[in-house]
């Protein structure tokens, strides 16, 4: 099986993101009011790229909150925890495994895409045991992973089972 090389980014193709998850503020309860609210509390997410590290992004954010909030402003930012990003190894041989298994359960072989998603132990495992790890999912861009709106596509999800059971073959075969 040839497999297709994923061509490396550029440092200005990576895409971190700063998600909104919350926000409150002022009056929430039934009818209507014309206050102005006295004070506003949102919380955020970051998703983090090659070489960046949470600390210094929360930093980043720190400095950038002092630099731009205006006058009479008072704000807080706490930092909650997090983790560095991770690539894992395409050309490892567990990942070959599951581009195979891929291959025979859809009839074609994988695309290879960069995307993220938290996993923070993965960088842990990969930095303090030397392992590296294969990731994937089974869900559609529809999907609205993580939205309160969030569904799995049913047949894709039953043909990612099928995908396991021959990566588990595919990969416990190379060990041999």
């Amino acid at each position: 099986m040839a497999k297709k090389a994923i061509p490396p980014l550029s440092k200005s193709e990576y895409v971190p993101h700063l998600d909104v998850n919350g926000i409150f503020s002022g009056f929430t309860g039934k009818g209507s009011k014309t206050v102005i609210p006295a004070w506003a509390m949102a919380k955020v997410s970051m998703r983090l790229v090659p070489d960046q590290h949470p600390r210094d992004v929360e930093q980043q954010l720190r400095r950038y909150l002092e630099m731009n909030a205006p006058d009479g402003i008072r704000w807080e930012l706490s930092y909650l925890g997090g983790g560095p990003a991770s690539m894992s190894d395409p050309d490892q041989p567990a990942a070959l495994a599951l581009a195979k298994a891929f291959e025979v359960v859809w009839q074609r072989p994988p695309v290879y895409k960069r995307e993220g998603g938290s996993v923070p132990i993965v960088a842990d495992m990969q930095q303090i045991l030397k392992i590296d790890s294969v990731l994937t999912g089974f869900g559609l861009p529809g999907d609205n992973i993580h939205s309160p709106n969030e569904k799995l596509h049913l047949p894709t999800w039953k043909k990612g089972i099928q995908s396991l059971i021959h990566f588990f073959y595919f990969f416990g075969d190379q060990s041999a």
